[in-house]
């Protein structure tokens, strides 16, 4: 059963005693700093004397610079090499050389294979030439080559090259879990910003709205903002509701219809607002929409009651409340994940989810200064809605703390 202090969670306005403080305030000096501290730290810990990254959110959070975030997300155009002791290199698209250098001091023209067809095994073959000159420089030659991601032909030059290669997620896992103090306040910041986007999006719900038109409120919300894009675009209605994760389309939203909305965004700086609502087109619910949404909303709000620095990800999953028998066939495929430059992991799944391969439970605990999405899908198969509600919380010495505020539907709880 929910708690009193639950059932206060769905009061108009909801609180927070995380201060949000002014961009002026952040040291962005001791935010660069402090995040290549940890990830050197933990690159020690797991014995892993240099690591090369591409990916985007693993390149930001070791160097501060992102250059065209989505663009190079999907290609090979930037890497960086960061030793365990030392300053990173950072291979810039080389159209952007002059971005990176405003915050690194060594960039240098990335080498790209990418597009290159039966050309492309040539210049991969020289990028790996040119990476063991540059370990040697370093006195790195001869240790593992700690990687995130590569393409095929990446590895295969890698290999060619004779570098022993390891997997960098440990060192970057690791580091990224728990916030730094300047991270916590830029969490804070964006969770206003989260904020405004659900009020202008809530706002603009009517009938004969298309889901695309309400997207594009919450992408104009963000952007206005100097938040930077959205990474997915789940808004649904209506029908589209059930099952979860379908993405907007030209589905006119009709009366009576339940509206769900996914944020799922990086904001200023980079850092996700990831928050879910479902509101109501009307002011009518049904008993089944108000008895969904109550499920969601219980399951969510205990999740966020639950949570405690120390408490393992075992001992949540087992306490964390219990979706009814009629909602579990649809129900969201985890209950918690982590949140930082990206949507983060490991995460913390249904212990008794037996839908597919079964996914893994980590031997992890919630720790002070982690950043937590507890999200809950409440639908039953066949029904023509469904509900999706998401908190995203810091965890602090006494518990969680929203960083979105933004309330709940009180027609659909009333």
């Amino acid at each position: 059963m929910i708690t009193e202090r639950g059932r206060a969670l769905a009061a108009r306005p909801r609180v927070s005693t995380l201060r949000v403080p002014n961009i002026s305030e952040i040291d962005f000096g001791a935010l660069r700093a402090g995040r290549l501290a940890r990830l050197q730290a933990t690159m020690k810990r797991h014995d892993l004397p240099v690591c090369l990254f591409y990916g985007t959110a693993n390149i930001r959070y070791a160097t501060g610079v992102d250059v065209m975030g989505v663009w190079t997300a999907g290609t090979f155009a930037r890497y960086c090499v960061v030793p365990a002791e030392g300053a990173p290199v950072l291979f810039e698209y080389k159209g952007s050389v002059h971005v990176a250098q405003k915050l690194v001091q060594d960039v240098r023209p990335a080498f790209t294979w990418q597009f290159g067809g039966t050309e492309s095994a040539a210049k991969a073959r020289e990028w790996a030439q040119s990476l063991r000159s540059l370990l040697r420089g370093m006195g790195l030659d001869r240790e593992r080559l700690a990687v995130d991601r590569l393409d095929t032909i990446g590895f295969l030059a890698l290999q060619a090259e004779g570098f022993q290669l390891a997997d960098a997620s440990p060192a970057t896992v690791d580091a990224r879990e728990v916030k730094t103090p300047e991270e916590v306040q830029l969490m804070a910041v964006n969770g206003g910003i989260g904020d405004a986007m659900l009020a202008e999006f809530e706002a603009a719900i009517r009938p004969g709205i298309r889901e695309y038109e309400l997207l594009a409120v919450l992408s104009d919300s963000l952007l206005r903002r100097h938040g930077e894009f959205l990474f997915t675009r789940l808004v649904a209605s209506g029908t589209n509701t059930n099952p979860w994760l379908t993405e907007a389309h030209d589905k006119i939203v009709q009366p009576g219809d339940l509206v769900g909305v996914d944020t799922d965004a990086n904001g200023y700086e980079g850092y996700v607002i990831d928050v879910s609502r479902t509101f109501l087109c009307g002011d009518d619910p049904s008993p089944g929409q108000k008895e969904a949404y109550r499920v969601a909303y219980d399951c969510v709000t205990g999740m966020v009651e639950l949570v405690r620095p120390g408490m393992t990800f075992a001992e949540f999953a087992a306490q964390a409340p219990k979706l009814p028998e009629a909602y579990r066939a649809m129900r969201y495929p985890g209950m918690v994940h982590q949140a930082g430059l990206e949507d983060e992991g490991p995460g913390i799944p249904y212990a008794d989810d037996d839908r597919g391969p079964r996914r893994i439970l980590p031997q992890r605990e919630i720790k002070e200064n982690m950043v937590l999405n507890l999200e809950c899908y409440a639908g039953k198969a066949g029904a023509p809605f469904g509900v999706k509600l998401e908190d995203q919380v810091v965890v602090t010495a006494s518990g969680a703390e929203l960083l979105c505020t933004y309330p709940f539907d009180a027609k659909l709880l009333s």
